[in-house]
Protein backbone atom coordinates (compact mmCIF):
# COMPACT_ATOMS: atom_id res chain seq x y z
CA UNK A 1 0.00 0.00 0.00
CA UNK A 2 3.05 2.42 0.14
CA UNK A 3 2.37 4.09 -3.08
CA UNK A 4 -1.41 4.53 -2.41
CA UNK A 5 -0.41 5.98 0.43
CA UNK A 6 1.53 8.68 -0.97
CA UNK A 7 -0.45 9.38 -3.69
CA UNK A 8 -3.33 10.04 -1.18
CA UNK A 9 -1.71 11.27 1.78
CA UNK A 10 1.55 12.70 0.15
CA UNK A 11 3.98 11.11 2.77
CA UNK A 12 6.03 7.45 2.76
CA UNK A 13 4.55 4.95 4.78
CA UNK A 14 6.78 3.15 6.98
CA UNK A 15 6.17 1.35 10.03
CA UNK A 16 7.64 4.21 12.70
CA UNK A 17 4.52 6.11 12.98
CA UNK A 18 2.44 3.28 13.63
CA UNK A 19 5.31 2.66 16.70
CA UNK A 20 4.50 6.31 17.49
CA UNK A 21 0.54 6.07 17.63
CA UNK A 22 0.43 2.94 19.63
CA UNK A 23 2.92 4.24 22.13
CA UNK A 24 1.43 7.86 22.29
CA UNK A 25 -2.07 6.00 23.31
CA UNK A 26 0.05 3.64 25.80
CA UNK A 27 2.07 6.73 27.48
CA UNK A 28 -1.76 8.60 28.45
CA UNK A 29 -2.92 4.92 29.31
CA UNK A 30 0.31 4.48 31.72
CA UNK A 31 1.44 8.29 32.37
CA UNK A 32 4.06 7.17 34.83
CA UNK A 33 6.31 5.86 31.69
CA UNK A 34 5.43 9.68 30.58
CA UNK A 35 7.05 11.31 33.67
CA UNK A 36 10.28 12.78 34.47
CA UNK A 37 12.41 12.28 37.26
CA UNK A 38 13.95 16.10 37.67
CA UNK A 39 17.63 16.43 39.65
CA UNK A 40 15.82 17.78 42.37
CA UNK A 41 13.58 14.37 42.83
CA UNK A 42 11.04 15.73 41.95
CA UNK A 43 8.37 14.48 39.52
CA UNK A 44 6.83 15.76 36.46
CA UNK A 45 3.89 14.29 35.08
CA UNK A 46 3.94 15.15 31.42
CA UNK A 47 0.50 16.14 30.39
CA UNK A 48 0.92 15.70 26.54
CA UNK A 49 2.90 12.93 24.71
CA UNK A 50 6.05 15.12 22.93
CA UNK A 51 7.99 11.97 21.41
CA UNK A 52 11.59 11.82 20.99
CA UNK A 53 12.43 9.87 17.71
CA UNK A 54 16.15 8.96 16.94
CA UNK A 55 16.80 9.58 12.74
CA UNK A 56 20.18 9.26 11.03
CA UNK A 57 22.04 12.50 10.53
CA UNK A 58 23.65 13.59 7.30
CA UNK A 59 22.79 13.54 3.50
CA UNK A 60 23.26 9.69 3.36
CA UNK A 61 21.77 8.85 6.87
CA UNK A 62 25.24 8.19 8.39
CA UNK A 63 26.58 10.61 10.70
CA UNK A 64 24.68 9.21 13.56
CA UNK A 65 21.47 9.98 15.45
CA UNK A 66 20.03 12.35 16.98
CA UNK A 67 16.57 12.61 18.60
CA UNK A 68 14.04 15.31 17.80
CA UNK A 69 10.79 15.78 19.09
CA UNK A 70 7.17 15.55 17.43
CA UNK A 71 5.08 17.77 20.15
CA UNK A 72 1.70 17.31 21.02
CA UNK A 73 1.03 13.27 19.55
CA UNK A 74 -1.89 12.88 21.45
CA UNK A 75 -3.71 15.37 19.58
CA UNK A 76 -2.46 13.91 15.89
CA UNK A 77 -3.39 11.09 13.25
CA UNK A 78 -1.64 8.29 12.09
CA UNK A 79 -1.11 10.51 8.94
CA UNK A 80 0.06 14.14 11.11
CA UNK A 81 2.67 11.37 13.15
CA UNK A 82 3.66 10.64 9.27
CA UNK A 83 4.34 13.57 8.19
CA UNK A 84 5.59 15.33 10.99
CA UNK A 85 7.83 12.65 11.04
CA UNK A 86 9.47 13.15 7.24
CA UNK A 87 9.80 16.22 8.33
CA UNK A 88 12.15 15.88 11.07
CA UNK A 89 14.05 13.11 9.18
CA UNK A 90 14.17 15.66 5.89
CA UNK A 91 15.78 18.44 8.50
CA UNK A 92 18.09 16.15 10.58
CA UNK A 93 19.68 14.90 6.68
CA UNK A 94 19.96 17.84 5.53
CA UNK A 95 21.56 19.20 9.09
CA UNK A 96 18.97 22.13 9.54
CA UNK A 97 17.30 20.72 12.63
CA UNK A 98 17.23 23.99 15.88
CA UNK A 99 18.02 23.61 19.33
CA UNK A 100 14.27 23.48 20.05
CA UNK A 101 13.58 20.73 17.51
CA UNK A 102 15.62 18.43 20.11
CA UNK A 103 14.56 19.75 23.38
CA UNK A 104 10.88 18.71 25.81
CA UNK A 105 10.47 15.38 24.55
CA UNK A 106 8.96 13.30 27.13
CA UNK A 107 9.71 9.58 26.18
CA UNK A 108 12.21 8.23 23.28
CA UNK A 109 11.54 5.79 20.76
CA UNK A 110 14.41 4.39 18.82
CA UNK A 111 14.71 1.72 15.83
CA UNK A 112 17.84 -0.02 15.57
CA UNK A 113 15.43 -2.47 13.51
CA UNK A 114 15.62 -0.14 10.66
CA UNK A 115 19.43 -1.14 10.64
CA UNK A 116 18.97 -5.14 10.60
CA UNK A 117 19.53 -5.26 14.57
CA UNK A 118 17.37 -7.75 15.95
CA UNK A 119 17.36 -7.37 19.79
CA UNK A 120 19.49 -4.17 22.22
CA UNK A 121 18.76 -2.40 25.02
CA UNK A 122 18.54 1.48 24.60
CA UNK A 123 19.41 3.74 26.88
CA UNK A 124 17.28 6.15 28.46
CA UNK A 125 17.46 9.95 27.28
CA UNK A 126 17.23 11.60 31.15
CA UNK A 127 15.08 12.97 32.62
CA UNK A 128 12.53 10.95 30.97
CA UNK A 129 10.85 7.40 32.32
CA UNK A 130 11.67 5.15 29.63
CA UNK A 131 12.69 4.41 25.98
CA UNK A 132 11.28 1.97 23.45
CA UNK A 133 13.84 0.36 20.83
CA UNK A 134 11.55 -1.43 17.92
CA UNK A 135 13.73 -3.96 16.31
CA UNK A 136 13.81 -6.28 12.85
CA UNK A 137 11.20 -7.77 12.17
CA UNK A 138 11.59 -11.61 11.64
CA UNK A 139 10.29 -14.67 9.79
CA UNK A 140 9.60 -17.10 13.05
CA UNK A 141 8.25 -20.29 13.95
CA UNK A 142 5.45 -19.80 16.20
CA UNK A 143 2.99 -22.47 17.83
CA UNK A 144 -0.57 -21.51 17.22
CA UNK A 145 -3.68 -23.61 18.65
CA UNK A 146 -1.35 -26.58 19.19
CA UNK A 147 0.50 -26.27 15.27
CA UNK A 148 3.46 -24.85 13.86
CA UNK A 149 3.27 -21.64 11.96
CA UNK A 150 5.48 -19.03 10.56
CA UNK A 151 4.41 -15.57 11.88
CA UNK A 152 6.51 -12.07 11.70
CA UNK A 153 7.93 -11.33 15.24
CA UNK A 154 9.62 -8.32 16.54
CA UNK A 155 11.11 -7.73 19.39
CA UNK A 156 10.26 -3.89 21.45
CA UNK A 157 12.95 -3.23 25.03
CA UNK A 158 11.22 -0.87 26.78
CA UNK A 159 14.33 0.44 29.16
CA UNK A 160 12.82 2.58 32.27
CA UNK A 161 13.89 4.58 35.23
CA UNK A 162 13.30 1.80 38.00
CA UNK A 163 12.91 4.92 40.91
CA UNK A 164 9.32 5.92 38.82
CA UNK A 165 8.45 2.32 36.79
CA UNK A 166 8.59 -0.69 38.74
CA UNK A 167 8.14 -4.24 36.55
CA UNK A 168 4.64 -4.59 36.63
CA UNK A 169 3.67 -1.73 35.15
CA UNK A 170 6.35 -2.04 31.89
CA UNK A 171 4.92 -5.34 31.80
CA UNK A 172 1.00 -4.09 31.35
CA UNK A 173 2.77 -0.95 29.36
CA UNK A 174 4.08 -3.50 26.85
CA UNK A 175 1.45 -6.09 27.10
CA UNK A 176 -0.68 -2.77 25.83
CA UNK A 177 1.04 -1.73 22.97
CA UNK A 178 1.63 -5.31 21.43
CA UNK A 179 -2.26 -5.21 21.83
CA UNK A 180 -2.31 -2.50 19.85
CA UNK A 181 0.03 -2.91 17.39
CA UNK A 182 -1.89 -6.37 16.60
CA UNK A 183 -4.81 -5.07 16.66
CA UNK A 184 -3.97 -2.49 14.02
CA UNK A 185 -6.88 -0.21 14.53
CA UNK A 186 -5.25 3.08 13.27
CA UNK A 187 -7.07 4.38 11.13
CA UNK A 188 -10.50 4.28 13.47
Amino acid sequence: NKDSFVEQYGVKLTYTPFFIKALTECLLEYPLLNAALLADNKITMNRGVHMGVAVSLGKNGDEGLIVPVIRDCHKKTLIDLAKDLESIAARARSNSLSVADVQGGTFTLTNPGSYGAVLGTPMINAPQAGILGTYGIKQMPVILDGMIAIRSIMNLVLTYDHRLVDGLLAGRFLQSLKNKLEKFEFFK
